[in-house]
C-alpha cells in the first residue's frame, strides 16, 4: 500500500531538499515529505515501516551522497521485492551519461537539477506526475 501524497527525499544537501519541497508544496500543497540525507537513512525508514504503514507513493533520490549512494539505493531498492514498486526518480546535478544510463537500466528517469527558479518549478511539475 502506497500513500501518494507523501514523497520520500533522498539528498544529502539541505538547500536542495528545501528548495524542491517548497517548489512542490507551491505547485500542490497537499503533499508531505520525510527527508533522508542518505540512502542508508532512507532504506532504514523503508524497512522501519510497520506491516499496514504506507508506503511514500515516490522516492526522490539524488546519485551523490555519502554512507550510500544513489546508485547503490537504486540497485538495493529495485532488487527488493517489497520495495520494487515504489516510484523513483532520480534528481541529481549529474548529467553524466553513464548515470543517465545507469538510472535508464532500472527504468527510472533522471531529472537535472536546475538553476533557476522557473526550471526547478518545471522540475518540481515533473515530480508531481510520477505520483499519479
Amino acid at each position: 500500500m502506497k500513500n501518494h501524497r507523501l514523497i520520500l527525499l533522498v539528498d544529502d544537501d539541505a538547500d536542495d531538499l528545501m528548495l524542491i519541497q517548497e517548489a512542490i508544496l507551491e505547485l500542490d500543497g497537499s503533499f508531505l515529505f520525510h527527508e533522508a540525507h542518505d540512502g542508508r537513512h532512507a532504506l532504514n525508514y523503508l524497512r522501519s515501516l510497520a506491516e499496514g504503514e504506507s508506503y511514500p507513493g515516490l522516492i526522490v533520490l539524488d546519485i551523490n551522497m555519502p554512507v550510500l549512494d544513489g546508485r547503490e539505493m537504486l540497485a538495493i531498492l529495485k532488487s527488493d521485492p517489497a520495495l520494487k514498486e515504489i516510484p523513483v526518480v532520480v534528481f541529481s546535478t549529474s548529467s553524466n551519461p553513464s548515470d543517465i544510463e545507469y538510472c535508464n537500466q532500472f527504468k527510472v528517469d533522471l531529472l537535472t537539477k536546475p538553476f533557476d527558479m522557473s526550471r526547478l518549478m518545471e522540475a518540481a511539475g515533473k515530480i508531481i506526475s510520477y505520483c499519479h
